[in-house]
């Protein structure tokens, strides 16, 4: 009975004792990071953190949203490390940082130039960020992209969240998160690919590219301009550290060989000046790893996809010849993308971010044990097969 009133007391009293030791903050006394830019200047030693963070402004009632007013604030903080910038940024802006709702961490151009990895490790060992963060590369600094402010929605940062998820649906670039970018630096090579952003000059809403014309016969060719972010190819990481820089078209290509391609329209010249488009879909991609009849080893890539025509061209439904001929012509676009991301992120960054390492390993196990002193050379050097069929319908109907 003594043990039992014991119990009973201990599990009474120890809540108690244990929320005194507790520090608890209100939620409106926080700073809820909706994205994050980090910088590096090397002749100071000193990290640079901008951050967007969330402002409950009161409609009637407390912590509740005012639709009426901005939303979004910036507090910059810096320090000899990551973390000493972080709670300087914490103390400048008298709250308390929240990342747990952190969407986006953009990492300055001149940071690039450093361990990758140990830039991503203060988010997940220091503040946990939310598990879906994206982590974007900036073509200057990160935080003249910070200041940047989108007109749509409450928090700013969901404009630019939207644009790495829609271009990713498109074939555009990889869109990885933290945790992914932390698993693919742990591979031989170090490799990793960050989409990066950069300030363009755009007219009236931002939608508009300048150089897309369109004036009205008398009217002024000024006029009003405002910057936006947009995306413009990649950064490519090797041994955890900027190897290089790739275009659109090689972020197309990556896109392929990773094995992440959703959907591609493909526009292709007919006869007469016409266009004719068709669109991969379920598109599938293998990197198998075989050697030849004289032993040598090599990577042979084959991407597969279902395609439709989704503009004719002028090309009639029994005209076997010409559907062929743009199938084909479709193809070989296609496989000119792959080559070229092979080219840029392999050969010249000699970085492994679609995955050369992980096939040669799951297809023989024995020869990369056997050479794991020098994969990398293995997996850089060896020659690389492309090839690209597309079955293509017409109107529904199968058309050869």
């Amino acid at each position: 009975m003594k043990k039992i009133s014991l119990l009973l007391t201990i599990a009474i009293t120890l809540p108690l004792i244990l929320s005194g030791c507790v520090r608890y903050v209100e939620l409106s006394d926080r700073a809820i990071v909706q994205a994050l830019g980090i910088d590096y200047f090397p002749d100071t030693n000193t990290y640079r953190i901008s951050m967007q963070y969330f402002s409950q402004t009161s409609e009637g009632g407390q912590n509740q949203i005012d639709k009426t007013q901005p939303n979004v604030l910036k507090s910059v903080g810096e320090g000899d490390s990551i973390l000493t910038a972080a709670k300087n940024a914490s103390i400048l802006s008298g709250k308390d940082l929240l990342l747990s709702e952190n969407r986006l961490i953009i990492i300055g151009s001149e940071l690039c130039n450093y361990d990758l990895m140990k830039t991503l490790q203060f988010f997940i060992a220091n503040y946990h960020s939310h598990p879906k963060t994206y982590v974007c590369a900036a073509e200057n600094t990160a935080e003249e992209l910070i200041d940047i402010r989108f007109k749509e929605g409450y928090v700013s940062s969901q404009h630019l969240i939207n644009l790495i998820e829609n271009a990713s649906s498109e074939g555009r670039t990889l869109a990885d998160y933290a945790y992914q970018i932390m698993g693919q630096l742990c591979n031989k090579t170090g490799s990793a690919y960050l989409p990066k952003l950069k300030i363009s000059e755009q007219k009236t809403d931002g939608t508009v590219p300048k150089e897309s014309g369109g004036e009205k016969k008398g009217e002024s060719s000024e006029q009003e301009t405002e910057k936006t972010i947009v995306l413009d190819g990649g950064v490519i990481f090797s041994d955890k550290l900027k190897s290089g820089v790739i275009d659109n078209d090689s972020c197309i290509g990556l896109q392929f060989l990773c094995n992440r391609m959703a959907e591609y329209s493909v526009t292709v010249d007919t006869e007469n000046n016409y266009k004719s488009t068709i669109t991969f879909f379920s598109v599938q991609t293998s990197i198998t790893p075989k050697f030849d009849l004289d032993g040598r080893f090599y990577f042979d890539i084959r991407v597969k996809a279902d395609g439709r025509f989704d503009e004719r061209g002028g090309i009639s439904e029994t005209d076997t010849g010409k559907i062929m001929k743009v199938k084909q012509d479709a193809e070989n676009k296609v496989k000119m993308l792959i080559e070229k991301a092979i080219e840029k992120v392999r050969n010249e960054c000699k970085s492994d971010v679609f995955g050369l390492e992980k096939a040669l390993r799951h297809h023989y196990p024995d020869y990369a044990y056997q050479n794991r002193d020098n994969i990398t050379d293995i997996i850089l050097s060896a020659p690389c097969t492309v090839k690209v069929e597309c079955d293509t319908f017409s109107l529904g109907l199968e058309s050869y």
